[in-house]
């Protein structure tokens, strides 16, 4: 039996530096693919070079706050502007709300929706290229930022909507065109939530 163990004693060995390596070869990858943060540069420049700029979630009103002039620009330069939002009627934006960390306000998330609705229908007016805005009567599972996504160059910036887990909108992941298989998924989803929406007519609610 010892003759036996110690025959055994390097395989067992080789074996579990086999799996440690495999381990933290593995946990590289995920750390790699999944993210806290989106790096600000790629986020921005493709945000920045898109000509069709697609935007996904439950509210937006963070990225239309921040990127309200850009959006401006994109469309006095011609080009193509999607959102998508919940809808702030109905019960998707109590589902939505429900699922976030911490004392949920669905009359606050109303309001946020409708806030950014209305942003969204400012810069609609004069302007040279094409806004189109469609809410959703779904809570949604992640919110998509797309640049140009039927293109080579095309990029998705997706974020998850996690059930009651702080640190907010986790993971992100970015796919790019070249990715394939998993980026033909998330777009083709992404084009069947906007299927799914309604338009909004900024006309008849400012009556």
């Amino acid at each position: 039996p010892l003759e036996l163990l110690g025959l055994l004693a390097p395989s067992l060995w080789t074996t579990r530096h086999t799996m440690r390596e495999l381990s933290e070869k593995l946990t590289e990858s995920s750390n790699t693919v999944f993210l806290q943060e989106f790096s600000d540069t790629d986020f921005e420049e493709d945000f920045e070079a898109a000509t069709e700029l697609w935007i996904v979630g439950v509210s937006l009103t963070t990225i239309i706050r921040v990127h309200y002039s850009l959006i401006e620009k994109k469309l006095r330069s011609g080009h193509t502007v999607r959102a998508l939002l919940v809808h702030p009627d109905g019960p998707a934006i109590e589902m939505a709300e429900m699922r976030a960390y911490g004392r949920p306000n669905i009359e606050r998330a109303r309001n946020d929706i409708k806030n950014a609705l209305d942003d969204l229908c400012d810069l609609s007016q004069s302007l040279l290229g094409r806004l189109e805005i469609r809410t959703i009567p779904h809570p949604l599972g992640h919110g998509v930022i797309a640049r140009d996504p039927d293109t080579a160059s095309g990029v998705l910036y997706v974020q998850n909507y996690p059930f009651k887990t702080e640190g907010g909108s986790r993971p992100k992941y970015v796919l790019q065109a070249k990715d394939g298989l998993w980026y033909d998924f998330f777009k083709e989803e992404l084009y069947n939530l906007w299927k799914a929406g309604t338009e909004w007519s900024c006309r008849a609610e400012m009556k």
